[in-house]
């Protein structure tokens, strides 16, 4: 969007010379404080040494003059006449911009002076020269990479980018019209209750981080809470009642210091929904992998306790468990049962951040 080629620009106002002064004059005017004079000079007829100026409270003047060339050379030698000129038509002139379509080169090691030394010893040698008639003269230096930086600074519509270098601006007027002509197009075959969801659209509503993006990590939020706050009450269980079994001692340290991690793990996650930072991402899926690895191992010490209790095979049996729910009116596998939900949600979410 910024790489611009002033070579390239638009031929207004009778031809590309003309229109990168009018961009110059465009962008010069747009930097000036709001008490400041203005005026544009049509320079087919002699410019005085500049494009534009503006006045200041104070009585000073600064003037901009712009040169469509591609050299050093060239620039310099046409800057000295207008400078001169300048000087000699605006007595209050204090300050003298020059403005050109291509970027100084710099010390290389080579013979010879870059671009950027020959323009500071043209610009001291005049600023020191007005000095010694007694005047204030400071030289400025408007290449490229500043024009560039002023168009995206101040042309936030983009209408002097169009315009000056014939480009579509990707502006959010530009989108809108675009989607409401494309849903014109498809006219009734366009309903959201046709619409396909894909890989593709999750991928896309990840990158921008849309709502259906923040919803869907909230929904696999809630889940986790959920699941996680039963699993914490039945660690903190110190006793059995007839409905619930006793969480085991020996494991009881290492399920609450999992149960804790979960519960700042679902808080990191919740960040992501408002910060964009790939480092927080892959923290969280970590701490996700080692938590699950965690879970894991405690899924297998109650399925061991539990079929050390009643027999081998017991903890995955539909048989067992519907005998012991409707006769015993007893949930002996609840631990497992609540281990297992929490680590079905927290694999649910793992895969969907990843």
């Amino acid at each position: 969007m910024d790489d611009f080629d002033f070579s390239k620009i638009a031929p207004h106002c009778g031809g590309k010379r003309e229109a990168f002064e009018e961009l110059s004059c465009q962008l010069a005017h747009r930097t000036l404080p709001e008490k400041s004079s203005y005026t544009r000079f049509d320079g087919a007829g002699g410019d005085g040494g500049v494009e534009c100026f503006a006045d200041f409270a104070d009585g000073s003047r600064v003037g901009w003059q712009a040169k469509y060339v591609f050299d050093i050379g060239s620039l310099l030698t046409q800057a000295t006449k207008s400078l001169e000129t300048a000087l000699t038509i605006h007595a209050s002139l204090t300050q003298f911009i020059v403005c050109f379509p291509f970027d100084l080169t710099g010390p290389t090691g080579r013979r010879g002076k870059s671009g950027k030394e020959k323009f500071d010893e043209w610009r001291q040698k005049y600023e020191d020269q007005a000095t010694a008639d007694g005047r204030q003269l400071t030289i400025e230096a408007w290449p490229a990479s500043k024009l560039r930086s002023l168009m995206l600074e101040f042309d936030t519509s983009g209408g002097i980018r169009s315009f000056f270098f014939s480009k579509t601006v990707l502006t959010t007027q530009w989108f809108s019209q675009h989607l409401d002509i494309a849903n014109d197009i498809a006219g009734p075959r366009y309903t959201p209750e046709l619409n396909v969801e894909t890989d593709l659209w999750k991928w896309f509503a990840a990158f921008g981080r849309t709502t259906e993006w923040s919803a869907a990590l909230n929904d696999r939020l809630r889940s986790c809470r959920s699941t996680l706050e039963r699993l914490s009450s039945a660690v903190r269980r110190t006793e059995s009642d007839s409905m619930s079994p006793q969480w085991p001692d020996d494991s009881r340290s290492e399920a609450q210091t999992l149960v804790d991690a979960t519960e700042n793990l679902v808080e990191d996650c919740n960040l992501l929904n408002k910060m964009s930072n790939a480092s927080a991402h892959k923290r969280c899926v970590t701490q996700l992998e080692e938590i699950l690895g965690g879970l894991t191992s405690i899924e297998e010490q109650l399925v061991e306790d539990l079929e050390e209790q009643h027999g081998q095979g017991r903890a995955d049996s539909p048989g067992f468990r519907q005998f012991m729910a409707e006769y015993m009116v007893s949930f002996p596998a609840a631990n497992l049962d609540y281990v297992r939900d929490l680590i079905g949600t927290l694999n649910d979410l793992h895969d969907w951040l990843s």
